[in-house]
């Protein structure tokens, strides 16, 4: 049952993730989505297994050719692209929100929501090297951490701390539903 359960919570997460995609805000080379707060959640409620399991089938689908990537684009090349290294970071912020919500962290909004927002910090971190290195490298147009932080990590805080925040209470609230339910296990 509990092999079930984890497999189909990761194919929910797919399906998430995919939806998530097309909800887009084009601001510049990278743009608003909400993939960043469904790898949160996903992370939260599957733990930190099954949560990146989702996000990777997510990508691979997308590699394959797919198009499940933001706007509908897919194939390998996107890991090359100015949001390559947004992508490759979803898994490891799947994995670290789920460490974070099987820990002794508890129900408490406060430490969940800035565990969630470390998550974002490395989520940005990763974005940023990968955003960096395909203007220089993939698309021959060098810049510099100035600009870099200016198109790819500020205009995207405020929105980030509320997906961020919003993760956590959600992900609380589903958590002792699920646990209510019998369908939780820690």
């Amino acid at each position: 049952m509990t092999r079930t359960r984890n497999l189909m919570g990761a194919a929910l997460f797919a399906g998430l993730m995919i939806l998530s995609s097309y909800v887009t805000i084009p601001i510049g080379p990278v743009p608003i989505t909400l993939q960043t707060f469904m790898a949160m959640l996903a992370g939260f409620l599957l733990g930190p297994v099954w949560g990146p399991v989702s996000i990777i089938v997510w990508l691979l689908l997308g590699c394959l050719g797919l198009p499940v990537f933001n706007q509908g684009q897919s194939g390998i090349v996107m890991l090359a692209g100015p949001t390559g290294g947004f992508l490759v970071s979803f898994p490891i912020v799947a994995w670290m929100a789920g460490k974070l919500s099987h820990s002794k962290v508890g129900d408490g909004l406060l430490k969940n929501f800035l565990g969630l927002a470390l998550t974002m910090v490395v989520c940005y971190a990763i974005g940023a090297i990968g955003f960096k290195l395909s203007f220089a490298y993939f698309l021959h147009k060098p810049m510099t951490w100035d600009k870099t932080m200016a198109l790819a990590v500020v205009p995207f805080l405020p929105l980030d701390i509320i997906k961020s925040f919003l993760a956590a209470f959600l992900g609380i609230r589903i958590r002792r539903a699920l646990k209510a339910s019998g369908m939780w296990q820690a």
